[in-house]
């Protein structure tokens, strides 16, 4: 592990160097050709010294602060959330699943319990109808037994009146038929029956 940790920095090393020349180099040449007629060597190398010291610290702010383990970690957290994140996505498209077919049977359940309300009202509605059928029935038969009472009391009102109406027409008649001497001898013949029946 040291090892490959060693060849990867010595590789940072040369790239960063490389980077520094193809940035410093033309610059230099280029500074280097402009008038002034003195040389611009010393002042290149003390730019150069300054790039390798900066890429120097660089490398040992790296090492000391273990960047590169810092970025392996945040690799390695990164790779676990998504992990993590992929796992609680298949178990929030498996709960979804879990609902969609909860509410397919919380459907099945309301045209269940709708359909058993339905047969209970259709029950209910037959034993109401039943029980009023039996009470007209009753009620027929109450006022059929009030309406022979009625018309026997009726025939026998008529009876008595009638009976009454005969009697007072064959009273009348009787007095108009039957004078004083009738009258006393229908009146001793009663008093006899009555003596002989004692």
């Amino acid at each position: 592990m040291n090892g490959l940790r060693q060849k990867r920095s010595g590789i940072v090393t040369v790239f960063l160097g490389f980077c520094g020349l193809t940035v410093f180099l033309p610059a230099a040449v280029a500074w280097a050709s402009t008038e002034g007629g003195h040389s611009m060597w010393p002042d290149f190398f003390y730019r150069l010294l300054n790039f390798v010291i900066m890429v120097a610290v660089l490398v040992f702010i790296f090492k000391k602060f273990n960047l590169k383990g810092y970025f392996t970690k945040r690799t390695e957290t990164i790779s676990n959330t998504l992990r993590d994140l992929e796992a609680k996505k298949k178990e929030a498209e498996k709960t979804y699943e879990e609902y969609n077919r909860k509410l397919a049977r919380l459907d099945e359940e309301t045209d269940r319990i709708l359909k058993e309300y339905i047969e209970q009202g259709e029950r209910e509605k037959a034993k109401i109808i039943a029980n009023a059928e039996k009470a007209a029935a009753e009620i027929r038969q109450q006022t059929d037994i009030a309406i022979e009472q009625e018309i026997k009391s009726a025939k026998e009102g008529l009876q008595r009146e009638i009976a009454e109406l005969s009697v007072t027409a064959a009273e009348a008649l009787l007095k108009e038929k039957i004078g004083d001497k009738d009258q006393k001898k229908l009146v001793d013949d009663f008093m006899t029956k009555v003596v002989e029946a004692k």
